[in-house]
Formats: C-alpha cells, structure tokens, sequence
C-alpha cells in the first residue's frame, strides 16, 4: 500500500493519503466483513430463538404475557 502522511511543523502526523484504488479495494473489502457479521449476528439470533423454542417445549422457560412485552416498547 502506498499511502502518505500529512504532518504538521512539529512532525506529529495529523492526516494520511490513500490512492483512491486503495480506498476503493479497502472500502469493498470493509463492507464485505459488515455483511460477513451482520450473517454471523442473524445465525445467532436464529440459533439462540430455537434454542429457546426448545427450553420452551422442556418446561424450562417460562414465557411472558404480550402485555407485558407491549408495555416494555
């Protein structure tokens, strides 16, 4: 990667410069790991609701009224 660095009179850097290629490549690669945990996060969800479901069939989670979920919203 062939990126710059803006520094001030003290030599502290204050700023960088990508090549827009760079950027581009470093941009898609970044909202393809997004997308990649956004999945990750929804397989858990479904993962942790069947798991619930089946708690639920066993006796061993107790479920609410959907009063009560209303009245938390």
């Amino acid at each position: 990667m062939s990126v710059q660095f803006v520094t001030n009179t003290k030599g502290e850097k204050t700023g960088v410069l990508v090549p827009f290629k760079e950027w581009d490549a470093l941009n898609k690669e970044h909202e393809e790991l997004i997308h990649k945990l956004q999945e990750a996060e929804l397989s858990l969800r479904y993962k942790q609701a069947f798991t619930d479901a089946k708690l639920f069939e066993q006796g061993k989670l107790k479920t609410h009224p959907i009063g009560e979920l209303l009245d938390e919203l």
